[in-house]
C-alpha cells in the first residue's frame, strides 16, 4: 500500500512492527499487505455471507478502492491461521481531517469480522479482540501520521465488545432526515442560479471547501481529491452530481445515490456543501434533488446524518423531517485534549463519510 504510514513503524513505538507480531502454534497477528487482498475478500465474502441476509459479494476491484487506492490510505490488522487463511480481521479507512486548519488523518473502522468457527460468538471474541488491539496501538495517536480520532457505526455485538475490550465510546446518533420528493421538486430556486446534473466532481470544489471550511474547528476534507475517489473512481458505485453556479461561481455540490438504506427505497443524499449561509444555494440543490428522484420514479429524498450537521436547521426549514435511524456514531479519540464529546460536537457526520450506501 502507497501510504507510508500504514507500513512503517509509528514515530511513537520503540519497537518495530516485526516484534511485535503474536504468533502461536496457530494464529499469527500482522499488519496487512496489499498482497494479501485476495485471502482477506475470500475470508469476508464467506463470513459475511453466512452471517448477513441478501450479501452481495465484494469484487477485488471494490476492495482495492477502498484499501489501496483511498487518498488517505487503508489500515487492517490480520489473524492468520498456519495456512495463511485469514481468520479475523480489523480494519479501517483514513480520512483526511481539517483541525483547528491543520490537516490530520482520522479512521472508520469498518469491515472487521472473525471467523465463526473461531470465535465460538462474537461476545467471546477473542481474536477479534486480539486483532483489534495491536491495529489500535499501531494506528492511535496523537501525532504526525496517525489516527487522532477512529470511528465506525458498530453493530450491537460489535459495540458490546468494542466498549468493553477496545474503550469504544458512543459519540451521537445517527439521524435520518426525509421528505416528500414532491416537496423538493416544487420548490422555487432564485433566477440567479443555474443547477446542472453529471456524473464527475465539478470545477471549483476546493476553493468552495477552503471557504465553507474557514473557521470551523474540525471538517472532513471535501476536496476533488477525496470526491473523486469516493465517487468519481468507486467501482460499483452509482452516485448522480448536482452542481449549482451563481454567475459561473461554483457555490454549492450535492451527491445523490439510489437504494435502500434500513430497508427505506429513496434516493439518497450523500453529502453536499454550500457556501455559509447561501440558503439560495442550498434551495436550488434541494429542488433539483427533488425533481431527480421524482425522475426516478422514487417518493422520498432522505439522508442520514448527526446533529452537527452545519445545514441541521436548514434542511428541516426546506422540509425535512428528523426520525431515528438504527446506526450510531461510535469511537475511540487519541487526543487527551479532544474527548469522544468534543468530537460529537464538532465533527458533523454525512451518509457518504459512511460505507452504508
Amino acid at each position: 500500500m502507497p501510504s507510508r504510514h500504514t507500513l512503517h513503524p509509528p514515530p511513537h513505538s520503540p519497537t518495530s512492527l516485526s516484534h511485535r507480531l503474536t504468533r502461536t502454534p496457530e494464529i499469527t497477528l500482522r499488519e496487512y499487505q496489499p498482497a494479501d487482498g485476495e485471502a482477506i475478500l475470500a475470508a469476508f465474502n464467506r463470513i459475511f455471507a453466512e452471517v448477513q441476509e441478501g450479501f452481495s459479494p465484494r469484487s477485488l476491484a471494490e476492495w482495492r478502492w477502498r484499501f489501496v487506492d483511498n487518498p488517505a490510505g487503508g489500515r487492517a490488522s490480520l489473524a492468520l491461521d498456519e495456512q495463511g487463511r485469514v481468520l479475523a480481521q480489523y480494519a479501517g479507512l483514513g480520512v483526511r481531517l481539517l483541525l483547528e486548519g491543520e490537516e490530520v488523518l482520522i479512521s472508520q473502522s469498518v469491515d472487521s469480522f472473525c471467523d465463526p468457527a473461531v470465535r465460538g460468538g462474537l461476545a467471546r471474541a477473542g481474536l477479534f479482540v486480539q486483532a483489534g488491539r495491536p491495529y489500535a496501538e499501531r494506528h492511535g495517536f496523537d501525532g504526525e501520521g496517525e489516527d487522532r480520532l477512529m470511528y465506525g457505526l458498530p453493530v450491537p455485538a460489535a459495540w458490546r465488545v468494542g466498549r468493553d475490550q477496545l474503550q469504544y465510546s458512543m459519540l451521537s446518533p445517527l439521524w435520518r432526515l426525509e421528505g416528500s420528493a414532491v416537496t423538493f421538486e416544487g420548490l422555487e430556486p432564485e433566477s440567479d442560479l443555474c443547477v446542472e446534473a453529471g456524473d464527475s466532481v465539478p470545477d471549483g470544489v476546493d476553493a468552495l471547501f477552503d471557504t465553507a471550511a474557514a473557521g470551523q474547528s474540525a471538517r472532513m476534507i471535501k476536496d476533488r481529491r477525496h470526491l473523486a475517489w469516493r465517487y468519481d473512481a468507486r467501482p460499483e458505485g452509482n452516485y448522480l452530481w448536482l452542481q449549482v453556479r451563481r454567475k459561473q461561481e461554483l457555490v454549492g455540490w450535492m451527491v445523490l445515490a439510489p437504494g435502500t438504506v434500513e430497508g427505506r427505497q429513496a434516493l439518497w443524499i450523500m453529502d453536499s456543501l454550500v457556501g455559509h449561509g447561501d440558503d439560495g444555494a442550498r434551495r436550488a440543490l434541494m429542488a433539483a434533488a427533488g425533481q431527480q428522484a421524482r425522475g426516478r420514479g422514487l417518493d422520498t429524498l432522505a439522508s442520514i446524518a448527526t446533529d452537527a450537521c452545519r445545514d441541521w436547521d436548514a434542511l428541516q426549514q426546506l422540509g425535512l423531517r428528523v426520525v431515528h435511524s438504527g446506526y450510531s456514531f461510535a469511537g475511540r479519540s487519541y487526543m487527551p485534549r479532544r474527548p469522544v464529546a468534543w468530537w460529537a460536537e464538532h465533527l458533523s457526520l454525512a451518509l457518504g463519510d459512511t460505507d452504508l450506501l
